[in-house]
């Protein structure tokens, strides 16, 4: 009986994470579909590659997806070009996430650099 329950134990101890990966893998090759769902529509939009980047993260028991939309500063006109394209796309339990753009830097050629010795 104790051979049985010490087998069990040890079958469990490789099956329970093993499941956990596989699951997790389930998550991650979806949300790898829909980026490359996504990323054909914007380049088809597009006409073309850019500088737009479309990162996906794959929803969670806890948590939903999302699609985050990035550009450099300066290039938000490609993301107002395919928002609408995009969010046309994105799935249930998703949310399209489009970050303000950043502010500029200050310009710091005005300023006398500090000697350094």
């Amino acid at each position: 009986m104790e051979a049985v329950l010490a087998l069990l134990f040890v079958a469990a101890l490789t099956a329970v994470p093993l499941g956990v990966l596989a699951v997790r893998d389930r998550r991650y090759q979806a949300a790898e579909i829909i980026a490359a769902d996504i990323r054909a529509a914007v380049r088809h939009r597009l006409r073309g590659e850019s500088l737009l980047s479309v990162e996906v993260t794959p929803a969670t028991r806890t948590r939903r997806g999302r699609v985050v939309l990035s550009t450099p500063s300066g290039y938000e006109c490609l993301t107002e070009a395919v928002w609408s394209t995009v969010a046309k796309r994105v799935p249930p339990g998703y949310e399209l996430v489009v970050p303000r753009p950043s502010p500029a830097a200050p310009d710091r050629t005005d300023h006398a650099l500090s000697r350094a010795a």
